[in-house]
């Protein structure tokens, strides 16, 4: 798969912003999660597979441990190691085991569940006169649909079982700033009061209230606003993320309940393609063409989600504007900001100019 032609500097991109041949606090920390976050992974994929995959789910569980385990003692194994290597060897482990997609029922749950809600964002943001305000509300509502995160420790136990409530974690948020990192101000003015942006792409993240009560009303508030936006989700399946079939499956839905949303679709305001990523983080070496298709005339990238924005490309620089916002959910990422759990962040990067 093709670099993302809209990094600023190939040469000198990693994903990644911590290294864990070097960083032995956080090795110890992401190999011990692994192994103990595989018990929600194989009580999921008991419910989805059945009890004919206890086999090769007890056999997924050994290997991943074998692995964590080989990593522990041999860092360098494959050369480097980071968080979006230790995705794709548990992605590859499920796969290899015949489990591509533990998470599937959950994913299905709670967009079933969140989809009579979604009128009662889009009827509330629709009511504001002032955009800046409608703006902060959507962005507080990123934040609170990202709690639904299956692979990070503070929310996995919440809401393997049962739904958030996001309406109350949105409220918890309600004009508590600053964030942990708040450069809403400036994005604000730079879209509010600049030229309208002529595409966004929207790298997304889990299914459920994070999809659908908080990044599509953000993408109809952009795409309203006269920018194209393109969606951009997982090939392959990878905790509670939204896959891009899943998108697609869910987007007409979204559309019987808002006509706006029809229209914007139907005139192909908003499209969706595949990222070519499929673990919870994303390196931006290796992504789809169609990605780099649509990044030909774009000009805004929104990252959301912990680890598209936080854990990985948190420090990338691009040729064009560029969000990352999420909730911090896991202890140690919150430390290595200077954060806590739960903290937010919206960081807002204007373009950085090409270099070789």
């Amino acid at each position: 798969m093709p670099m993302f032609t809209l990094l600023a500097n190939p040469a000198a991109y990693r994903p990644c912003t911590q290294n864990m041949l070097h960083d032995a606090e956080f090795r110890t920390y992401w190999l011990k999660h692994f192994v103990e976050h595989f018990d929600t992974i194989a009580s999921l994929a008991l419910s989805v597979y059945g009890p004919s995959a206890a086999a090769d789910i007890s056999a997924a569980r050994a290997d991943l441990a074998a692995e964590m385990a080989a990593l522990a003692q041999q860092p360098d194994k494959y050369g480097e190691l980071d968080l979006q290597m230790l995705g794709v060897l548990r992605q590859n482990c499920l796969s290899r085991h015949h489990i591509p997609d533990p998470f599937l029922l959950t994913k299905q749950r709670e967009n079933q569940a969140m989809l009579p809600l979604y009128p009662r964002v889009i009827t509330e943001i629709d009511g504001y006169t002032d955009p800046a305000q409608a703006l902060r509300v959507l962005v507080e509502g990123a934040f609170a649909g990202n709690i639904f995160d299956l692979g990070a420790t503070a929310t996995t136990k919440l809401y393997a079982l049962e739904s958030p409530d996001f309406f109350k974690v949105r409220s918890a948020l309600d004009g508590k700033r600053p964030w942990l990192v708040d450069q809403l101000d400036a994005f604000s003015r730079r879209l509010l009061q600049g030229p309208a942006y002529r595409k966004a792409l929207l790298f997304v993240d889990n299914a459920g209230s994070d999809f659908i009560l908080g990044m599509m009303p953000l993408a109809r508030f952009l795409a309203r606003r006269g920018t194209q936006v393109c969606i951009l989700a997982n090939e392959s399946a990878s905790l509670n993320d939204m896959t891009i079939a899943e998108t697609r499956e869910l987007l007409p839905r979204l559309a019987q309940l808002d006509s706006t949303l029809k229209y914007l679709l139907d005139s192909g305001k908003i499209t969706a393609e595949s990222s070519g990523g499929g673990t919870p983080l994303i390196d931006l070496r290796y992504i789809s063409p169609e990605c780099n298709q649509q990044a030909v005339d774009a000009d805004l990238l929104i990252f959301e989600g912990m680890g598209r924005a936080l854990e990985s490309n948190f420090n990338a620089a691009f040729k064009v504007d560029a969000v990352k916002l999420c909730m911090i959910k896991e202890e140690i990422i919150a430390t290595r900001h200077n954060g806590k759990v739960f903290d937010v962040v919206f960081r807002y990067d204007p373009a950085t100019s090409a270099s070789a």
